[in-house]
C-alpha cells in the first residue's frame, strides 16, 4: 500500500464491500432531496437539458451523461470553493475532474438548442400563439 493510503478498519467496512455481502446501489433519485448539494447537481442537470432542447429530446444515454456531466461539476464546484476559502486541495484531482467534466459535455453537446419562441401563423390561429414569458 503506497504511504498516504490510509488503512481499513475491517470491522469498520460497510456489508456491500464485504465478502458476501449485498450491494445496494444507490443513484440520485436514492438522495436527500433538501441538501445544498442534491439542489446545485438537480440545477446543472436541468440547465444542461433545457440547453440541449429539454429532456423530451434527449436520449437515456444522453441524459445519463448530463447526470454524470452535473455530478462531475458539483464536485469541481466544491473542490474550487474550498481552495478559494484557503483550504489545500489535491490540484491533480481538481485537474481529472475538469478534463472528465469537458469530455462528458462534449459527448452530450455544448451548443444550445434554438426553440422556437415565434409562432406559426396555425398554431396562431389555433389559439397555441399567446407570447412566451
Amino acid at each position: 500500500m503506497p504511504p498516504d493510503t490510509p488503512e481499513v478498519n475491517a470491522e469498520k467496512v460497510p456489508d456491500a464491500a464485504k465478502p458476501g455481502g449485498k450491494v445496494r446501489l444507490l443513484s440520485l433519485d436514492d438522495m436527500d432531496r433538501r441538501t445544498n448539494a442534491y439542489r446545485r447537481c438537480a440545477e446543472l442537470i436541468a440547465h444542461v437539458e433545457r440547453d440541449l432542447g429539454g429532456p423530451g429530446r434527449l436520449s437515456n444515454a444522453q441524459q445519463q451523461l448530463i447526470r454524470h456531466a452535473a455530478l462531475t461539476t458539483g464536485m469541481i464546484e466544491d473542490l474550487g470553493s474550498r481552495w478559494l476559502s484557503g483550504e489545500t486541495i489535491d490540484p491533480t484531482m481538481f485537474a481529472t475532474l475538469t478534463n472528465s467534466a469537458r469530455r462528458l459535455f462534449e459527448t452530450v453537446g455544448l451548443q444550445r438548442v434554438p426553440r422556437e419562441v415565434v409562432p406559426t401563423v396555425d398554431r396562431y390561429l389555433a389559439g397555441e400563439g399567446k407570447a412566451a414569458t
